[in-house]
């Protein structure tokens, strides 16, 4: 396949080039050129005119919660929760993860990913937590990565919270999941909570299962200042530091969240090349606060993006990164729109690890977007990041191939059945607002 451009941004740190494509072959680029030329070299190739679009690689949706689509909305049972711990103990563990099973599980996982392809997210890495969904429940949502022809890693939060037991099932379907992963498509990593609701012997478990296995490990960090106050009250640090006791950190942990760590702390991730994964609008959404992005920048670190099954718009998100950070320092210099486009895909594809996303090269996977070019104002190399993070938006979107294979393309989905999946979508809400729990 041969994919005429108007213009092509390989990644985030490279230059515009106009009238380029890209020439794909078996699932990965071949070569990437004018077009003219690649016409040229490639006569007998089927076309696909994308002279309209901006070509770029794919976004990354570094941190996800499929299963929150189905709690967009959902009825307050009084004022809302007030802090992130009354956050969690209030409404979410037990009107959502609590009463997860597979039918909702699968039928939020659907329509999550019908709005990733139609906003240009290629990859993306879903941390399920759902404690009582039971075994197996990782293949089910690989059924539907897979349908979608999208890319995932998959895990599903292991934890004390409901007792010793369930953690360690929990635990054991991330190694049996991850051991039959093909990598190609989907992959799999041992997964944690917090150090509020795991205990120094079951971290040590599961880093230990994970460095056993050859696999990533992700847990959630200091979301809110109420981590760094329990482990300060329970084991006497703060939380990068109890686990840093343990030799946990190193370049195969992946840290979502990050909001409230000292310097000190920041400084530790970086040292043992830890990975990290930042929410912005989630972050708001809980009262959690806003995470030193800008100082683990500095520091070396290199965070992706993610929604945290929130807002499911990689723009908004984008927007969010680029906006909150100059406020919050008060310098309009601070994220320029480079820096939170390299979040969103190149930074994000090493965040989850699988580091030959995020950009376009000969040789890697033909993750590919075409993104509207025409705008209010002319498109220049100067500008095209501005562009696309502050001026377009998911309906810009207009093309999404993932491995070669068009998921998407003026508006018509090859892969799935939006209606479909949005009627499944608003049952599997309705159950369960109500409290209902299938198989």
């Amino acid at each position: 396949m041969l994919i005429l451009g108007g213009a092509l941004l390989a990644d985030a740190e490279s230059t515009l080039r106009l009238a380029c494509g890209v020439l794909v072959e078996d699932g990965r680029i071949a070569a990437l050129g004018a077009n003219a030329a690649l016409l040229a070299e490639a006569p007998r190739a089927e076309v696909l005119d994308a002279r309209d679009l901006i070509l770029a690689p794919g976004f990354i949706n570094a941190h996800h919660h499929t299963y929150g689509l189905l709690a967009h909305g959902i009825p307050a049972d009084g004022d809302p929760p007030r802090g992130f711990e009354r956050f969690l103990r209030d409404l979410w563990w037990p009107r959502v993860e609590d009463r997860l099973d597979g039918e909702m599980i699968e039928a939020a996982a659907e329509l999550a990913c019908v709005a990733m392809i139609r906003s240009g997210t290629t990859a993306f890495c879903d941390v399920l937590e759902a404690p009582a969904a039971g075994a197996g429940i990782l293949d089910r949502l690989a059924g539907v990565v897979e349908r979608a022809g999208l890319r995932a890693v998959l895990c599903l939060e292991a934890s004390e919270r409901r007792g010793r037991a369930l953690g360690e099932e929990a635990r054991r379907e991330n190694e049996r999941f991850a051991a039959k992963a093909d990598g190609e498509r989907v992959r799999g990593m041992q997964c944690l909570h917090t150090s509020f609701t795991c205990s120094e012997s079951f971290v040590r478990a599961a880093k230990e299962s994970a460095v056993r296995a050859g696999r990533d490990l992700h847990l959630h960090l200091s979301e809110s200042v109420y981590e760094p106050d329990e482990c300060l009250r329970r084991h006497g640090v703060r939380p990068v530091f109890w686990y840093d006791r343990m030799g946990f950190w190193d370049p195969t942990v992946l840290a979502s969240q990050v909001v409230a760590v000292h310097d000190d702390e920041l400084r530790c991730l970086a040292e043992r090349g830890a990975r990290v994964a930042h929410m912005p609008l989630s972050n708001c959404e809980v009262a959690g606060g806003i995470a030193p992005v800008p100082k683990m920048i500095a520091r070396g670190l290199r965070p992706g993006l993610g929604t945290d099954g929130y807002l499911n718009d990689p723009f908004a998100v984008m927007r969010g990164a680029f906006l909150l950070h100059k406020a919050a320092a008060r310098d309009a210099a601070v994220m320029p729109a480079r820096t939170v486009l390299a979040m969103a895909t190149t930074w994000g594809a090493a965040a989850i690890g699988w580091p030959e996303l995020g950009g376009l090269a000969p040789g890697r996977p033909a993750d590919v977007i075409g993104v509207r070019a025409a705008g209010d104002t002319p498109l220049t190399p100067e500008n095209v990041a501005d562009q696309i993070v502050l001026y377009r938006g998911h309906g810009d979107v207009r093309l999404t191939l993932v491995g070669g294979r068009v998921l998407y393309r003026d508006g018509e989905l090859t892969t799935l059945d939006e209606e479909a999946a949005r009627c499944a979508a608003h049952r599997e809400a309705a159950r369960l607002w109500a409290g209902g729990r299938g198989g």
